[in-house]
């Protein structure tokens, strides 16, 4: 429960932590590439994107994708001489994150960098192996959070706030906004308690049957989404019960499943024009308007409050995550030697669309892609994703392996036994070799895709899988050949 003093914490380490940031500047770092998984990355990239970099501030790429095409994409073809590496895990034992730390390593020297670790910071609990590694590769830094606060209600300290102040964003009016949202939140009438207004609201509703949540977003606060998705999947999902978030994009759930949150500027006229329009379905619909930029500190707060609220009213223990190791195990087990996932195998593609026609009322469809992040990929996800929507009025959500088993994984293994998925994955070309290992990333991401399957296949759920070879670009055209098939024959 340490994360209800997490804003206390912040007001008391801002100034510390930017004279920290002013220091890694003056080295002469242009860059920071942020290497973390789930409540390790999530906070820190929406304030990347949000706030972008400011003055003299480092730009911030995030990278928990463990495909080598998504590796090449953040760092391969330029100098890595003026990039400071963040290795952030509260375990310090995540497997995507220990493996991305040896290769780079290992890269630095092989490019000639006598001390590797100059370029990097560690970002963990005391005592973790990551911590120890920093130590032993002389990191120029290592930050110890707090070890009562759990990944995903982490993002008012130094998991979100380090990077945000190495990308020279104020953490002053950030503080302020949390501290108001806190005293705010001990407010006993729900008028006067956002976040007691906003966990009670979601769990009358989904106690009347409405279990799926719409995120709709402006374009100054979309990136949130997926902070928000991590949050309340991976809190609420488990128990045989949960929360599905949803796009606003390709929502697909039939109105009476459905609650919608909408969160933009208070100044955002048009926006809030467009959410007056979309209410006239029905939907109930939850406002909330931010001022500006730095209310995202008081954001994560109301929402990880209200999140509480909801695990209390729903008989389930938010700050726990307990089928999310299954699938890290099996994967383990595969890199390990141990092939046997079980004798289930996953569905033809040719099969799909007679498994969604017959799917049971209250079912939902996942599309669980291990792919690079190559847009026109993504373009043919989003657009089956709307048709299977369309046609089979479900609740559609897509979700990027191995980033999503830290976060809605966690529903689809331990919420409702309803959930239909699809894994997608793109064949790499060309694999990248990991140092001290007996395994490629390509090897590992694979092998995270087949673990996944394998236990939701064990736990009786419908899955299906495809892959697609190639350059990513033309895996796009690929993709939607198949997909359009399986769908329309």
């Amino acid at each position: 429960m340490g994360w209800l003093d997490s804003p206390q914490w912040l007001v008391d380490h801002s100034d510390r932590l930017t004279r920290w940031a002013q220091g890694i500047h003056e080295r002469g770092f242009t860059r920071a590439v942020l290497v973390g998984m789930g409540g390790s990355s999530l906070a820190a990239e929406v304030l990347g994107k949000v706030f972008g970099p400011s003055g003299n501030g480092l730009s911030l790429t995030v990278l928990d994708n463990t495909h080598p095409d998504a590796i090449r994409a953040v760092l391969g073809r330029q100098s890595w001489a003026r990039i400071l590496f963040v290795f952030s895990s509260k375990s310090g034992t995540t497997a995507e994150v220990q493996a991305l730390c040896t290769w780079v390593l290992e890269s630095l020297e092989e490019q000639g960098v006598a001390e590797p670790g100059e370029q990097c910071i560690a970002i963990t609990d005391a005592h973790s192996p990551l911590a120890d590694l920093a130590m032993q590769r002389h990191f120029h830094d290592c930050l110890l959070n707090p070890t009562d606060i759990g990944g995903r209600f982490a993002a008012l300290t130094a998991f979100a706030m380090a990077p945000a102040a190495l990308m020279g964003i104020g953490l002053g009016p950030l503080a302020d906004s949390a501290m108001d949202m806190a005293q705010r939140c001990h407010a006993q009438d729900p008028l006067h308690n956002p976040g007691l207004a906003l966990g009670e609201w979601l769990a009358e509703h989904w106690q009347s049957g409405r279990d799926c949540l719409q995120l709709c977003f402006d374009d100054d606060f979309a990136p949130l989404a997926g902070w928000i998705e991590q949050l309340v999947a991976e809190s609420t999902g488990k128990a045989g019960k949960g929360i599905l978030p949803l796009d606003r994009s390709h929502p697909g759930a039939p109105a009476d499943r459905l609650v919608r949150v909408a969160i933009g500027g208070a100044a955002d006229t048009p926006f809030w024009q467009e959410v007056k329009v979309l209410a006239q379905d029905g939907v109930p619909l939850h406002r909330i308007e931010l001022e500006s930029a730095a209310a995202l500190g008081g954001e994560f707060f109301r929402w990880a409050f209200a999140v509480a609220i909801v695990g209390a009213a729903m008989g389930v223990n938010p700050f726990d995550e307990p089928d999310v190791e299954a699938s890290k195990q099996v994967t383990r087990d595969l890199l390990a030697g141990d092939v046997s996932t079980g004798s289930a195998e996953p569905g033809a593609l040719g099969g799909l669309a007679q498994c969604l026609h017959e799917a049971p009322q209250g079912s939902y469809f996942s599309i669980l892609a291990y792919v690079p992040p190559e847009p026109a990929v993504y373009d043919a996800l989003e657009g089956f994703a709307q048709a299977v929507g369309e046609r089979y009025g479900l609740p559609v959500s897509i979700s990027t392996g191995p980033r999503y088993l830290h976060s809605t994984g966690q529903l689809h293994k331990g919420g409702p036994a309803s959930g239909i998925f699809l894994f997608v994955s793109l064949v790499p070309e060309q694999d990248l070799a990991i140092f001290c290992e007996d395994f490629s990333f390509g090897e590992l991401n694979r092998a995270q895709a087949i673990g996944d399957c394998a236990v939701l296949l064990q736990r009786g759920r419908p899955v299906f899988a495809v892959d697609v070879f190639g350059e990513p670009s033309s895996c796009a055209w690929q993709l939607r050949d198949k997909l359009h098939f399986a769908l329309n024959g």
